[in-house]
C-alpha cells in the first residue's frame, strides 16, 4: 500500500527531475518618491496669481 501511494505521487519514478531555482532578478532601481508636501509647493510655485475682487 505504501508503495503504491509513493508511485501515485510519482515519489519512486526516476522520471521526477527536480528543477533548480529561477535566478532572482536584479531589483529596479527604486525612483524618487514625491510627497503630498512636494506637490503643493510645487502647485503653489507654478500657480497663477489669485485675482482680488
Amino acid at each position: 500500500m505504501e508503495q503504491e501511494i509513493k508511485n501515485a505521487l510519482g515519489l519512486g519514478s526516476p522520471e521526477l527531475v527536480i528543477e533548480s531555482k529561477p535566478k532572482p532578478e536584479p531589483e529596479p532601481e527604486p525612483k524618487p518618491t514625491v510627497t503630498i508636501y512636494d506637490f503643493g509647493a510645487l502647485l503653489s510655485k507654478h500657480e497663477p496669481p489669485k485675482k482680488q475682487r
